[in-house]
């Protein structure tokens, strides 16, 4: 398991590259700027999230499974926002 602060590091380098994504696309595209700002939103919110839940582990969990459990859903949430950034290009 890596140390939580190089956990938080790749957290918050994952976030920024989202929205980087999204900020690159949104000015080349024409849509609406609400679901652009949703998007933004949603980037956000996922690393205030992630970054509270690396901080407090579960009770009565195993660490490693946690930590586990913590990386599948984050990917699996970056992986939903990325998808929604390219269905709005």
């Amino acid at each position: 398991m890596a140390s939580r602060r190089d956990l938080k590091k790749v957290i918050t380098f994952i976030a920024d590259d989202l929205a980087t994504e999204a900020f690159f696309v949104s000015y080349d595209s024409k849509g609406d700027t609400a679901s652009w700002v949703a998007v933004f939103d949603k980037i956000f919110r996922l690393r205030k999230e992630y970054i509270a839940r690396v901080n407090h582990v579960e009770p009565g969990m195993p660490a490693k499974k946690y930590f586990d459990a913590l990386c599948d859903s984050f990917n699996a949430d970056a992986r939903a926002i990325l998808n929604e950034i390219n269905e709005l290009a």
